[in-house]
């Protein structure tokens, strides 16, 4: 078990998120999986290889100590690329319904192995474009859109929103405390950095969402681990 991941649990533990034997095996064998298949696909850079646990497995595990999502979620990962951040939630939070939406075969294909390794029956994946599968008979299938480093809020909400199901919710609340931003399907949950306060704006002025609320990536344990900066975006659709 490595130095990395055994940081990575500690944060976790730290941050009331427990992890099982079964999914602390999943996660090594996912990063596993995952640096095999970059020999040969492009899923993540690999000046980040070194890093992955610090750089990608607790940047997609985020969510999970600054908001709440509800149990049950069906939920698409936008623009996946090696599966981030849908597989590493997957693994801790099985009874999330996450689809891994890619636009290039090769990445799709290579997800599939990863899963069927895994045995992750509650993810699944989905060859396309965001703009392509609105018109698809999964639109209006979701009730959470994450989306990981994929492009701009305002091409993120105008993706997400035929993608999302209307009406009553199709899952409950979960209980936060007051400590967790609670995420409330419909929505968009963004991982951004850089000028959000300018993104955020420009959201706001040319989408018609009510409301765009910027959670800051500080936790118990997350000094020096590369997130300063680092924000998520949830969007209610």
């Amino acid at each position: 078990m490595s130095d990395s991941f055994l940081d990575i649990r500690r944060v976790m533990l730290s941050n009331g998120v427990g992890v099982e034997q079964g999914q602390d095996e999943k996660l090594r064998r996912y990063v596993t999986l995952l640096l095999e298949w970059n020999r040969r696909v492009n899923l993540i850079s690999r000046r980040d290889e070194e890093n992955i646990w610090e750089n990608h497995i607790l940047h997609s595990l985020a969510p999970l100590f600054v908001t709440e999502i509800p149990p049950g979620a069906c939920v698409l990962d936008l623009g996946t690329g090696g599966g981030l951040p849908g597989v590493p939630l997957g693994i801790l939070r099985s009874d999330l319904k996450i689809t891994l939406l890619d636009s290039i075969r090769k990445k799709i294909l290579a997800l599939e192995d990863i899963i069927r390794a895994l045995g992750a029956d509650n993810l699944r994946t989905l060859l396309g474009r965001a703009e392509e599968i609105a018109g698809s008979d999964v639109a209006g299938t979701f009730d959470i859109v994450l989306a990981r480093g994929v492009g701009p809020l305002v091409d993120l909400i105008r993706w997400s929103k035929p993608l999302v199901r209307r009406g009553p919710a199709s899952v409950g609340p979960r209980a936060t405390g007051g400590k967790k931003r609670e995420v409330v399907p419909p929505a968009l949950v963004a991982w951004k950095g850089g000028d959000v306060e300018a993104e955020v704006r420009l959201a706001t002025t040319k989408t018609k969402v009510q409301r765009i609320d910027v959670v800051d990536l500080v936790f118990a344990g997350s000094s020096g681990l590369g997130l300063e900066g680092k924000k998520l975006i949830v969007v209610p659709l």
